[in-house]
């Protein structure tokens, strides 16, 4: 491979990464949008929909890091 084909495949790669990064992104923060949207009478509820929304992402987490099977 040429320079010019490693320079292209590198941007192709982080270009990747990037729309990645962004529909991740989009994705949570539409989450925290709707928790917050709730208007919680009481903080025990916040607290509620915050520990449901930290356990998704740890089983999320988790299913990543034990990679494909």
């Amino acid at each position: 491979m040429d320079e010019a084909q490693i320079k292209q495949l590198k941007q192709r790669v982080e270009e990747e990464l990037r729309q990645r990064e962004i529909g991740f992104l989009e994705f949570w923060l539409g989450e925290l949008k709707v928790i917050d949207a709730r208007h919680h009478k009481e903080l025990a509820g916040l607290q509620s929909d915050l520990k449901n929304l930290i356990k998704r992402l740890e089983t999320r987490l988790r299913v990543l890091k034990g990679g494909p099977r």
